[in-house]
């Protein structure tokens, strides 16, 4: 049984040295904010590079939304690499024999015709190597960069700070099929190796957490209102694409990739978690990339993952527009 424990020593350290973000963004969406939240927050000194990965669209897609949004915030000089170009097994030919999908992110898109240069993996690894113990990377999209980074150098799991995961469904629905949330669904063979692996300190924000934090209309108000470059992008994005809310005012999504950034950049923003050692379901059927509890006697080196089940949401909100409507 998964075990609930106190806020110890994961949440209640001060800041890491270094922030990597590693995001599948799309037009500007739920990535978009996590990034104005970092860059806008006490530790934007602390983001040191972007790596992207494929999963909402492709990643050669998500390079140009990356670095456009880090321009608008006064940052063009940060680096924003290309990491892994596609899933570890899973792909769109795959795709097309699963039934029940909600959401299929960039398998729904055409295939790129040309890719950025792919030195996403490459950074962590030498990142995490230069700094041992002061790298935390915040993971708001499928886990294939890191689990690349971490097949192809296992050794520099120990190394790594910490890992602050958006994804996954503990005891929630999924939302990209029945069983599983998209970032695991749309690589959950990634998710699984970086779940077992020997990082010492991972914080887990699934589906459990993200639904209580509702994104509504009038949020949506209250951003657009302020009328600058990036609330021009929110007020696209969230307004004429998903969720649309000004095609449909009574729309309604949740905040998910905030809610990781908001939880690094404040823990105590984080009031109930639990503990267990996580796996992943990777036979490929109607629980493919379904979170599942892990039989860790066969796998010794693994360490447990604490997972958020609630949070001061009321503050997170503040969070949320302080970050999006400063005016500069």
């Amino acid at each position: 049984m998964l075990r609930s424990v106190l806020l110890g020593a994961l949440l209640a350290a001060p800041a890491m040295s270094q922030i990597i973000l590693d995001t599948d963004s799309g037009f500007f969406g739920d990535d978009g904010v996590a990034l104005t939240m970092l860059l806008r927050s006490n530790h934007a000194k602390d983001l040191i590079g972007i790596t992207v990965v494929s999963g909402n669209v492709w990643s050669n897609d998500g390079v140009g939304y990356m670095k456009r949004t880090a321009k608008l915030l006064g940052k063009p000089k940060l680096p924003v690499l290309a990491g892994s170009a596609s899933p570890l097994v899973h792909t769109p030919a795959l795709r097309r024999r699963e039934t029940g999908i909600e959401f299929d992110g960039a398998f729904g898109l055409p295939l790129p015709k040309t890719y950025p240069p792919a030195g996403g993996i490459d950074f962590l690894i030498r990142t995490i190597d230069a700094n041992p113990h002061r790298v935390t990377i915040l993971a708001i999209g499928p886990l294939t960069n890191l689990a690349t980074a971490l097949r192809n150098r296992p050794d520099i799991a120990t190394k790594i700070e910490s890992v602050v995961i958006m994804g996954g469904n503990v005891h929630a629905p999924g939302n990209a099929s029945k069983a599983a949330e998209f970032n695991f669904w749309f690589d959950p063979e990634a998710a699984q190796l970086v779940l077992r692996s020997a990082i010492p300190k991972k914080l887990l924000f699934p589906l459990d957490v993200c639904n209580n934090a509702h994104l509504t209309k009038t949020l949506f108000d209250r951003v657009v209102d302020a009328k600058t470059p990036i609330t021009d992008l929110y007020r696209e994005d969230f307004g004429n694409r998903y969720p649309g809310f000004l095609k449909n005012p009574k729309a309604e999504s949740f905040l998910w990739d905030e809610l990781a950034t908001a939880g690094l950049l404040n823990p105590k923003l984080v009031t109930r978690t639990e503990s267990a050692w996580l796996d992943i379901d990777t036979n490929f059927g109607p629980r493919y990339g379904a979170v599942k509890l892990l039989d860790k006697s066969p796998i010794p080196e693994t360490t447990p993952t604490t997972v958020v089940l609630d949070m001061d949401f009321p503050k997170v909100f503040e969070s949320y527009l302080a970050a999006l409507t400063v005016r500069q």
